[in-house]
């Protein structure tokens, strides 16, 4: 490794999204400030692949992947190459492009969810530990490349799960109405061992998303974390900026308190009339251009890191993005007003910007105490060689 220089219970089923007075972006003067320290970076070099993309790592080891194809490439900590394999075509364990990243169970085996392929497990050298089906077959695909995590391995009464949340997992009946979104359950749990699954996590009462209309899939995707010390779930729906926090100690989660979120620039939607949304479309440019969307929610340390993205401010901007008269240089004002930014929620409740170093996608992946990113390639060759740093998060 190279070092270089160097992140209230609710009472009687009534309660109200209150917003912390300290709680502001804006009023930065009396905030902490942070500042990401590099701790180490691994190199791999040599590499052959077309979006060649970080996963995840131990002490052991640190695992690539490349996101076009099934290639899994595994590496020491120090660089050198452990495991190549791939999984592709008519094979068991095969996976595909849909799937997310690869995440470790408690094992240090790798856990991958593929939407078209099922659930799989391997060990690192690529051997099936388990190969399970597709749960329910989906509507829709969700989303770009992106290090962030869809999906968290934990541990409960000494069990392991998966935890997580499918673009369109049931088909409507009859026409797509607000009563759909009322039945919805939005997360899954399977068991790792014997492929038990169950839905559960229905829209808290309160959430816009029983206002009555009905949404774009984009707006309620959940994203979501559970801390295994605390036993609390945290959990956003994109379009929606309010952090649920549920007890799940017990069977069951329980709601015990909600957190109105002052992001800069987020704009939550209202929804749309019945009919006016097809099911299970993502998003509407045409009705919806540059949504606001909570993209990824991690616990790091005692203070929770958010990363979203805002709605450009100039309606008339919106409105010309909408009807697809935009200019070159509208679209580049409008791409950089809407471009991922990342907060800490701190315990107090205050809300801090963090300025993150550039890196590809702007994504990145906690594990445990540390931060891993890698930079964007800024080269015109070809790139062969790869870091991926790690960091945490100081309180300057």
């Amino acid at each position: 490794m190279k070092t270089t220089c160097i992140f209230a219970f609710f009472a009687f089923l009534v309660f109200s999204c209150q917003t912390k007075e300290n709680q502001s972006e804006n009023n930065a003067n009396d905030l902490p400030r942070y500042r990401m320290e590099t701790v180490d970076s691994v190199t791999v070099k040599g590499i052959l692949a077309r979006i060649f993309m970080f996963q995840t790592a131990d002490k052991d080891h640190v695992v690539f992947r490349d996101r076009a194809t099934s290639d899994v490439y595994v590496f020491d900590r120090d660089g050198n190459p452990t495991y190549k394999w791939d999984k592709t075509g008519d094979i068991p364990g095969a996976f595909s492009m849909a799937s997310g990243n690869l995440t470790l169970d408690k094992s240090g085996n790798l856990v991958i969810l593929d939407i078209m392929q099922g659930l799989k497990v391997f060990k690192k050298n690529g051997d099936i530990v388990q190969n399970f089906g597709i749960y329910q077959h989906q509507w829709s695909l969700g989303g770009p490349f992106s290090l962030f995590k869809s999906y968290q391995v934990i541990k409960k009464e000494g069990k392991e799960y998966l935890l997580y949340s499918l673009d369109i997992i049931e088909d409507t009946t009859g026409d797509y109405g607000p009563e759909y979104l009322q039945a919805r359950n939005n997360l899954i749990l399977t068991d790792l061992e014997t492929e038990e699954t169950k839905t559960f996590l229905p829209f808290p009462e309160g959430s816009q998303f029983l206002n009555g209309n009905v949404f774009l899939f984009g707006d309620f995707r959940p994203v979501f974390t559970y801390d295994e010390k605390s036993q609390l779930l945290y959990l956003v729906f994109q379009n929606e900026p309010i952090l649920y926090t549920y007890d799940w100690s017990g069977e069951e989660p329980i709601l015990k308190d909600q957190t109105k979120l002052d992001l800069t620039g987020f704009v939550a939607g209202e929804g749309f009339e019945k009919g006016a949304v097809d099911f299970g479309k993502i998003s509407d440019n045409k009705i919806n251009p540059y949504p606001s969307s909570v993209l990824n929610l991690e616990k790091y340390g005692e203070d929770i890191l958010i990363t979203y993205k805002p709605t450009p401010a100039d309606k008339g901007d919106l409105a010309l993005a909408a009807s697809g008269e935009v200019s070159k240089e509208l679209k580049a004002k409008l791409y950089e007003e809407s471009k991922k930014r990342t907060v800490i929620l701190t315990q107090k409740g205050d809300i801090v910007p963090l300025s993150l170093p550039e890196m590809i996608l702007y994504d990145f992946s906690v594990l445990g105490e540390d931060i891993w990113w890698m930079k964007k390639h800024t080269g015109e060759e070809e790139q062969e060689d790869f870091t991926v740093y790690r960091g945490r998060l100081v309180e300057e």
